[in-house]
């Protein structure tokens, strides 16, 4: 014989028959009749109807918070949906227009899932308090300076300032009951992302806060806004160079001099992308043939677009020192053109000493007349008896391993050879004649 032929025939099988056949009985009781059940929802919190129109009246209730608590009955199945986020109590402010303590009846609003339902009615069994008592005062009102705060952090080589912050609002209106509006001295709102590497734009609540920049509660307050749109700018900065183009001249190169620049660097500030190639910065260029031995050059710094001083350094003093390889000699030259000479007078003039600079093997083939002076006497006023100091052009012709130093000028002075006898007096017979 089996065992389950034997388990069948045992009384141990009339008793499991007996258990299911009641789980059977009792399903069919509590689903299909579905006997009524209670159930208890606390502290439902109590809203109010028409506080909108109150508050355009000037008037605010000072709100506790109040709640509510009831009692249900109805069908298991039903209730049992039942909460404090679908069961709704109200009470309404209509009718009132002046300040006073006012008492107000509630309404218990079920959701309509469960009052729209046929069959078994839910019914409410008790409540904890049919109205509720609220006091109503006049507002006052007062506007704030809006604050922002930034506690979150920056990626490596960011930065902000105090202007890295734009507000949708920089003042805010708040009203409410004059003792609670005099606390607060501020609003502000606080941003605390981390890591930020570029600009930040969104939406940061409002908190306000008293003199001594404790946060107050604003549930008996209104605010204008209870969240405010922020910008928050980001910068990168980065340490760039300061550099100089040396032009050749006066006999020597750029690998003939050296130069220091004071500051060396200087920090910049600007977005990620501008900086990104910015690897240097030029002031300008110096003239070899204006430096004899050491010069000083003071220089503004202009920057790129869109990029700024973060220390506010505008300037740079460069100093040019030629190399002592180098060899300065004195040369007198006679070599010397007039250009654009007025006719009809005679111009006198000496020789000029111009300064040489170069190798000192490469003199040996210097010329006098290798030095051509030009002086342009074009523009200048030239008169019988002028003395003229006239800007002169110093070149070497034929030889580019030598160089002139500096600036020259020629002073040439102007004779009419015909004036003399135009201003000499007349003879006895000229002055009778006449």
């Amino acid at each position: 014989m089996s065992m389950w032929s034997k388990f069948r025939g045992s009384r141990l099988s009339y008793l499991v028959l007996a258990i299911f056949a009641a789980v059977i009985c009792w399903l069919y009781v509590d689903l299909a009749r579905q006997p009524d059940a209670r159930v208890s929802i606390n502290n439902i919190p109590v809203s109010f109807v028409g506080e909108d129109l109150l508050n355009d009246m000037g008037l605010l209730i000072l709100d506790d918070s109040p709640t509510i608590s009831i009692r249900v009955s109805g069908p298991r199945s039903v209730i049992t949906q039942l909460n404090r986020e679908n069961v709704t109590i109200t009470a309404s402010t209509i009718g009132i227009s002046e300040a006073g303590v006012y008492s107000l009846e509630c309404e218990i609003n079920l959701p309509g899932s469960v009052t729209s339902g046929s069959g078994n009615p839910v019914a409410i069994t008790s409540r904890s308090a049919t109205a509720v008592d609220v006091t109503v005062v006049e507002m006052e009102s007062n506007t704030v300076p809006v604050r922002a705060e930034f506690t979150g952090t920056l990626a490596d080589n960011r930065f902000y300032d105090e202007d890295s912050f734009v507000l949708e609002l920089t003042e805010l209106e708040i009203r409410g009951e004059e003792s609670e509006v005099n606390l607060v001295s501020y609003a502000k709102v606080v941003l605390s992302e981390t890591n930020l590497a570029d600009t930040w734009t969104g939406r940061l609540p409002v908190i306000l806060c008293d003199a001594q920049g404790n946060e107050l509660s604003t549930d008996n307050l209104l605010l204008e806004t209870d969240m405010i749109s922020v910008a928050f700018y980001v910068e990168c900065y980065k340490e760039v160079p300061l550099t100089v183009t040396m032009i050749s001249g006066g006999g020597a190169t750029s690998e003939d001099a050296s130069y220091t620049v004071n500051p060396e660097t200087i920090i910049v500030t600007g977005q990620e992308g501008v900086l990104e190639d910015l690897t240097e910065i030029s002031l300008g260029t110096v003239d070899l043939s204006q430096v004899i031995t050491s010069e000083q050059f003071e220089f503004d710094i202009v920057l790129p677009d869109q990029v700024s001083s973060r220390d506010g350094v505008t300037g740079a003093t460069v100093t040019v020192t030629m190399s002592d390889r180098l060899e300065t000699r004195m040369i007198e030259t006679s070599n010397i053109r007039l250009e654009n000479a007025p006719d009809g007078y005679e111009y006198q003039y000496g020789s000029l000493t111009v300064r040489v600079r170069g190798r000192s093997n490469n003199f040996s083939l210097l010329l006098a007349d290798d030095i051509q002076v030009t002086a342009d006497l074009s523009g200048v006023s030239v008169a019988n008896g002028a003395t003229l100091t006239v800007p002169v052009e110093v070149e070497l012709t034929g030889i580019t391993e030598l160089g002139v130093l500096g600036n020259y000028t020629l002073t040439v002075t102007v004779t009419d050879p015909g004036h003399a006898a135009d201003t000499t007096e007349p003879d006895a017979e000229t002055a009778d004649a006449a």
